[in-house]
């Protein structure tokens, strides 16, 4: 049986990240793993952004618990768990560079009512912390970091303007250019393979819609068109296909389209709700889910 459970979200505005209640499917009795799901996790607390490794050996989430917002790195399978950037501020959204020596990150210097969100780097181990994007004396939100393929820029979204729009930093942090200008929220960039372009989330055409930012032109093309919140995109291996979360179906689901936005499909049709989609280098999707009362990470071939 499914009825409706109410959870904390999480939501950046461009000017906070507040925590918001959303409903979502929960189902009542024991609803088993859908054909082809591998359940990576088992603990039930909400995560957000599962990220690979270069090399596919280890996967990044971020765990929330109770107040705690800590960065998790484990094997393949989900075994071996550990916590990375021990601090009382919250780390958040970690990825890894394309050297797999390095991890982008966002740190939450909390302040009374807020948080100041910012941009830094460290080792794989969570050590030598290194300030990529930062705002001194300023109040902003630099988050959701995303590496160029040739490891030598990151996309993110900053609101050093005073409005959520997209930049992109060089890994020495000495080079940054701001590339949307646009009262609407720009978010959640995601580099293509090759280099060339940039998927991301945006409500200039009222809901949020995925979009792609060509680097070379600085053309915007608008991909989606639906009723419900479309976000958090992320291109294949072979930049062919774009996962995203989307409420068109009502719950949230991971869907899958081509780069042109065409042939969009719903790849995790199940009950419970559906979020944060990543590639593993074999072409399957991570995500994380919530099923019978709980939030983990899982694993299926769309």
């Amino acid at each position: 049986m499914i009825g409706r459970s109410w959870m904390r979200w999480y939501l950046l505005t461009g000017l906070c990240l507040v925590v918001v209640r959303c409903a979502v499917a929960e189902t009542t009795d024991e609803d088993p793993l859908p054909a082809g799901w591998k359940q990576l996790t088992h603990d039930g607390h909400f995560k957000q952004r599962p990220a690979w490794s270069p090399d596919g050996s280890k996967l990044l989430f971020t765990r929330h618990v109770g107040e705690s917002v800590r960065v998790i790195v484990c094997d393949a399978t989900g075994t071996n768990e550990k916590r990375l950037l021990e601090d009382k501020h919250p780390r958040m959204d970690a990825v890894f560079l394309p050297d797999g020596k390095r991890l982008a990150f966002t740190f939450d210097k909390v302040t009374p009512g807020q948080g100041d969100m910012e941009l830094y780097l460290c080792d794989s181990q969570g050590e030598h912390l290194q300030p990529l994007f930062v705002t001194q004396g300023k109040l902003t939100h630099e988050e959701w970091a995303s590496p160029s393929p040739d490891g030598k820029w990151i996309a993110c979204t900053s609101t050093r303007d005073d409005n959520a729009e997209l930049y992109v930093i060089s890994v020495d942090g000495k080079e940054k250019q701001r590339l949307t200008n646009h009262p609407a929220l720009d978010v959640h960039a995601s580099f293509s393979p090759d280099g060339r372009k940039i998927a991301f989330a945006t409500n200039r055409w009222d809901n949020f819609e995925i979009a792609v930012y060509d680097l070379q032109t600085s053309l915007i093309t608008r991909l989606t068109e639906s009723p419900g919140l479309d976000d958090y995109p992320a291109w294949s291996p072979d930049g062919k296909q774009i996962a995203f979360a989307s409420r068109r179906d009502g719950d949230l689901a991971v869907f899958v389209m081509q780069a042109d936005g065409s042939k969009p499909r719903n790849v995790t049709q199940s009950n419970g709700s559906a979020n944060f989609p990543t590639w593993t280098l074999q072409g399957e999707i991570t995500f994380c889910a919530y099923r019978n009362g709980a939030w983990d990470i899982y694993q299926c071939r769309p």
